[in-house]
């Protein structure tokens, strides 16, 4: 995925290319607009399920070190990388008490992934 020692600038472009996979997914692009009930005796010809989706290794590395993080660091990385909107918003909306606490946790987050990175 990256070099041996990431630097935060190559891990925060990582991060970022990350929540753009994963929003572009949780929004549903990317899959049938089809429901499964209006397919019933159609073929199935071009209809794509989320079962059948593939992650990019890059992704699928950066979503394992995280799920390995805190909590309160995951919500920061979602709100930073993840949820579009004013930062302070989002970090209440995620149940952070404000801007500076989603702050803290977001680089407790970011150091966490360099070393988890740097010694897998």
């Amino acid at each position: 995925m990256m070099m041996t020692q990431p630097t935060i600038k190559q891990l925060r472009t990582a991060l970022k290319r990350w929540g753009r996979f994963w929003r572009t997914k949780e929004l549903g692009k990317g899959f049938s607009r089809q429901a499964v009930t209006e397919r019933v005796g159609d073929s199935g010809a071009g209809y794509i399920s989320s079962d059948m989706m593939t992650v990019p290794e890059e992704i699928e590395t950066l979503t394992q070190c995280i799920a390995r993080l805190r909590p309160e660091c995951i919500r920061a990385l979602r709100g930073k990388y993840l949820v579009e909107g004013d930062i302070a918003l989002v970090a209440k909306t995620l149940g952070f008490d404000s801007k500076r606490s989603m702050e803290f946790w977001l680089v407790k987050a970011e150091r966490s992934l360099l070393q988890s990175l740097c010694h897998p």
